[in-house]
């Protein structure tokens, strides 16, 4: 008889926007690591604030556009944190990991992040503006770059 064990898996990659979709995508990922073993690692991409101008500036304020980039991380880590401790998902007996990453193209980021996974979960759409849309552009670029096997999951429909 065959053996029936899950595959092994270090780490699953969960993306997130705190869409429905993303919910879906992370509660799928708790039960793809609780089954295999793995560390649930967690990652919401932000688009940081502007950083580039037209004109030369002068070093200082660098400065403060870097600790500008620093509290805008440090919002949207509180955000993720506190969404993660909202959501009906369990992630009690997993080891999870979370972070966030100040990048404009967050299918870029994911797929930088999915070079350390052994599954990339996302949700079919996020918050973008083409609600018909079955698949989204970040679930569709991460799709087709990721260097990971990709599981992309629809938000459920309840009646």
């Amino acid at each position: 008889m065959a053996d029936q064990t899950a595959e092994t898996m270090d780490r699953i990659l969960a993306g997130t926007d705190a869409s429905d979709s993303s919910v879906e995508a992370l509660r799928r990922a708790a039960e793809e690591a609780r089954m295999r073993g793995a560390t649930l690692e967690i990652v919401h991409v932000f688009a940081p604030p502007e950083q580039v101008t037209a004109f030369p500036v002068p070093p200082e304020h660098g400065k403060d556009k870097k600790e500008d980039l620093e509290a805008a991380r440090q919002r949207y880590t509180d955000q993720l944190g506190k969404w993660l401790d909202e959501i009906d998902v369990d992630l009690s007996d997993l080891k999870v990991e979370w972070s966030v990453i100040a990048d404009r193209r967050p299918a870029r980021a994911l797929v930088e992040r999915s070079r350390d996974a052994d599954l990339v979960v996302v949700g079919s759409r996020g918050r973008g503006g083409f609600g018909g849309l079955k698949l989204g552009s970040v679930s569709e670029q991460v799709t087709r770059h990721a260097k990971a096997p990709v599981l992309v999951i629809r938000p459920s429909t309840k009646d």
